[in-house]
């Protein structure tokens, strides 16, 4: 006969419901439709959804997590704390042959993470219901998420825990929208320095924002009016990409008569010391809200949707999906046919065929 699930008792210790001093012993509770376990095990806690909506069902769920708990199938010491692990990761990550813009990611993402709730937290403690407490926007979310899995991967891997548990990053929308003329005007008015620049380094040249940060001015062809992108996300983003007559002329005015430099620099104090430690800037996001508010955008469209707006519309004119792959430093043609839609073109040119007979 089962145990009741109130408490299971071991050698090792005793099985309790966390919930057991606040309400009935019993360690299910519902939300929603479904019925979620929460218990005690050696000082650990666990708690997670069984994924049932029958009680019956649930209690046997249940059940086999106190059985897994109990058989050191999940960690019966101890976890540390997110906070702990932060800086063995935070060293590993220098130390990693990760790429640099990786690098930048996860610690982006950890600095959203230690705004948390989460950060005092045990390892074995975090589940999709803790990492509700990240919010921002869904990119923003899932940097912050991503980096999590990461840690809690390593953690894995330095034996800290049995299993890392599966984190479910959110939906992102919002980076396929194509900005119209109208629009496009109205961000490029309402934009302030150094975002306007930024967004025209974006609009007509297509380059990823932590690439438009890190141009140099070295990097600039005036000649063959071209930029030269040294690095980027993918292997194929090292590309010349096209600086047109209406981008030329505000960079002209910030590389001014020099020949070498961040064309976008930090902040400079007045005791030497810059706004960022790289040199150069690394965000625009407070001046692009305030752009995007004035600009009556809604509030899912993201910088990034400029770099769409020039992907969708190279295409349209040229018709060439490899020309197109290039210039945006994609390595899969599969991910620039995401930016483009070739097939909605097609569809529109037979049923526009269609109508002209139907009309005549």
């Amino acid at each position: 006969m089962m145990p009741p699930t109130s408490m299971l008792t071991s050698e090792a210790g005793v099985l309790v419901p966390s919930c057991e001093r606040n309400r009935s012993i019993m360690s299910l509770y519902k939300r929603g439709p479904v019925w979620h376990y929460d218990f005690m095990y050696l000082g650990e806690r666990f708690r997670g959804s069984t994924k049932q909506s029958s009680l019956s069902k649930a209690r046997t769920v249940e059940a086999q997590c106190m059985a897994d708990a109990r058989n050191n199938h999940l960690a019966p010491n101890r976890a540390p704390l997110v906070s702990d692990l932060a800086q063995r990761f935070e060293e590993w990550l220098e130390s990693s042959r990760l790429r640099h813009p990786t690098k930048r990611y996860y610690r982006n993402g950890w600095r959203m993470l230690k705004a948390t709730p989460l950060v005092s937290l045990r390892l074995n403690q975090i589940t999709n219901d803790e990492c509700s407490c990240v919010t921002g926007s869904p990119f923003n979310i899932n940097n912050a998420l991503r980096t999590l899995r990461r840690m809690l991967g390593k953690a894995q891997e330095w034996k800290l825990i049995r299993a890392r548990p599966h984190i479910a990053l959110v939906e992102e929308h919002g980076r396929e929208t194509v900005y119209t003329d109208e629009q496009e005007s109205k961000l490029l008015s309402v934009a302030e320095q150094p975002l306007r620049d930024v967004l025209l380094c974006i609009l007509d040249a297509g380059m990823r924002p932590a690439e438009i940060f890190r141009m140099r001015v070295e990097d600039i062809d005036w000649n063959q009016q071209r930029i030269f992108v040294p690095w980027g996300k993918t292997k194929n983003s090292r590309r010349f990409v096209p600086m047109t007559s209406r981008l030329a002329g505000p960079l002209l005015v910030r590389c001014a008569n020099r020949t070498e430099g961040w064309v976008f620099p930090a902040k400079t104090f007045k005791d030497g010391r810059t706004q960022s430690p790289s040199g150069h800037i690394t965000t625009v996001e407070k001046q692009w809200i305030t752009a995007r508010t004035k600009a009556a955008l809604p509030s899912h469209a993201v910088l990034y949707c400029a770099r769409h707006t020039f992907g969708t519309r190279v295409y349209q004119e040229t018709g060439n999906l490899k020309a197109t792959m290039n210039v945006m430093g994609h390595g899969d043609i599969s991910t620039t046919m995401r930016y483009q839609h070739p097939e909605v073109d097609l569809v529109r040119s037979a049923i526009e065929g269609r109508n002209r007979v139907v009309i005549q």
